[in-house]
This record gives structure tokens, sequence and C-alpha cells, in this order.
């Protein structure tokens, strides 16, 4: 079976062009949309206009260090926030930066570190679109209990009918009309209000 070729957005924030260039030349075209940014503000006003995968940020940045834009980014759901920090403040860097999820990887690196740690950051962005996917999926069920719920307490409200009947109802009349059981809960719930 062979692996999926997953796209990937990544928005490489740094001061400098000669990082953004030596970053975007790791991220291969084939699998990486680039785009760049000299400074927090302008990834912010670019992370407004669309979502990334991967924020890459070479600290310093002009306008601010870049911890503070790692870690807000890092709460967007499905972005990974990237920070190159100085081995100087490395350590001081990680204490406050790890715990919001970002990952900090220490100046200077090399070609192969680098490439090394993208690779890993692919496996847990994919990792996460995993964790999202499920939980999709958990909330789109939720969703579609609330509804039958609600169906179902229009019925005994209504019709006089147990929970049992009404939920068997509910069944019936999504199965009778070729629809699911949240759209058939939705017909009922609009009839009764």
């Amino acid at each position: 079976m062979a692996l999926e070729q997953r796209y990937y957005r990544a928005l490489i924030v740094s001061r400098s062009e000669k990082f953004i260039k030596e970053i975007g030349s790791l991220l291969s075209a084939e699998q990486f949309e680039r785009d760049a940014a000299s400074g927090a503000a302008a990834a912010r006003r670019k992370l407004l206009e669309r979502s990334y995968d991967f924020v890459i940020v070479n600290a310093p940045l002009s306008d601010e260090f870049g911890s503070r834009l790692s870690m807000d980014v890092s709460t967007s759901p499905g972005t990974i926030a990237v920070l190159f920090a100085m081995a100087e403040v490395y350590e001081e860097i990680v204490h406050k930066t790890a715990p919001h999820g970002v990952f900090v990887i220490r100046k200077p690196a090399s070609a192969s570190v680098v490439s090394q740690s993208l690779s890993l950051l692919i496996s847990a962005r994919e990792r996460l679109r995993a964790v999202e996917k499920k939980a999709g999926k958990a909330e789109s069920k939720l969703d579609e209990i609330r509804v039958v719920n609600k169906a179902k307490w229009c019925l005994i409200d209504n019709e006089e009918m147990s929970e049992n009947d009404a939920h068997k109802a509910i069944e019936k009349a999504a199965m009778d009309a070729g629809i699911t059981k949240k759209q058939a809960a939705q017909m009922i719930i609009e009839r009764y209000n």
C-alpha cells in the first residue's frame, strides 16, 4: 500500500532573507507551499488571511523576539509552531514555550538536523490531523445525538409517546424517507416549533 502524499503550507518568519532561502530550499516544492514574512506583525496578517500547517520562526524578529508569536500560533488548531533560537537563550526559550506546544530548534543547526526535524514535525502534523479527524467525527456524533434527543422530547411532549416509542418513530421516519436519523429528527423538530 503506497503512502498518500500530503501537501503542507509553511510560513517562514525571519528578518534574514538568507534563513528564508535556506529553510525554503529544505521544503520541497512538491510537498510544501511556502510563504514568508519578515516580522511578527506581517506574519499575523498572513495568518489572518490563511491557515498554515507549519509556522517556522527564526528568533529574534525585527519587531519582537518571536516566542510570543510562536506561542500564539501553537493555539491554532492544526498548526505546528517551530522556533529557532540561539544556543545562549535556548534553555530559557524551551522552558517558556514548550508547555505551549512550540518546537524549539537550537541555532546554529545544520541542514541535516533541520531536515530530520522537519521529518519529525511532519509526523507530528499527521498525528494531529488524525486526532482532528477523530474529534470531528465525535463532535458530529454528539450533534446527531443532541438533535435526535430534542426530536424525541418533541414527540414525547406533543404525541405523548414513550422515549422508546419516540426513538423508534425517528428511526422509522429516517428509514421510510431514506435519510439519516439526524435529518428525520430535524424535520420532526421543525414540525413542532
